[in-house]
């Protein structure tokens, strides 16, 4: 077993164990192991979207917008880049209920979509902000693919996305427990979940 695949897994183990989220598991592994530049990390952010009203003509029998929004989504992480420099990224992406996390009613046409999105990558995550632009990075991805899917949303009305440590702090819970009681709750409201097909193989937890 390679020494990056072995770390992978015990990065997986800890997140599993622990309940860590964010670049914390491989951080930890990585402080006993040797660090290195890149390590395998994840994060998680609200997605707060707007799909069309009615049903897309391209939808199979019986799917529904939600399921192809949560596709469309999870599709995306194979055109995360940073300056024009692609990544792999993996995104495992639960749709829930909108919670009004953007003020305003959606445009005419429109209506409002939420969905909890786990990024999985292999970046520096001891640099600061990485963790913020890893979410800026797949939101970009995000954004761009459902505006090709999906033309025509005003710009005033774009698609937003939140860093979960910031979420939680703006519904008070202002520790690590509380952030991931505030996940397990919204995510056990979860109307469907999709993940990304054809991921790196690193990145993808289907091979660890």
């Amino acid at each position: 077993m390679s020494k990056n695949r072995a770390r992978d897994r015990a990065a997986r183990a800890h997140m599993e164990t622990t309940g860590a989220f964010r670049a914390r598991a491989a951080r930890t592994v990585d402080t006993t192991a040797g660090a290195e530049p890149f390590t395998l990390g994840t994060t998680v952010f609200l997605l707060d979207a707007s799909i069309p009203v009615g049903i897309d003509h391209g939808l199979a029998d019986a799917a529904t917008m939600e399921q192809l929004f949560a596709a469309l989504v999870a599709r995306s992480a194979v055109f995360v880049e940073r300056d024009g420099v692609p990544y792999g990224a993996y995104f495992e992406v639960h749709v829930v209920p909108p919670a009004g996390s953007r003020p305003g009613d959606a445009p005419d046409g429109w209506r409002n979509a939420a969905a909890i999105v786990y990024v999985v990558a292999r970046r520096p995550w001891d640099l600061d902000d990485e963790l913020d632009h890893v979410v800026t990075d797949a939101y970009r991805a995000i954004r761009d693919t459902l505006h090709r899917h999906w033309p025509g949303l005003p710009e005033e009305d774009d698609h937003a996305a939140l860093p979960w440590h910031l979420l939680a702090s703006l519904r008070g819970r202002l520790t690590e427990e509380g952030a991931q009681d505030l996940l397990r709750e919204m995510q056990e409201k979860a109307i469907c979940s999709s993940r990304t097909i054809g991921a790196d193989e690193e990145v993808d937890p289907a091979n660890w």
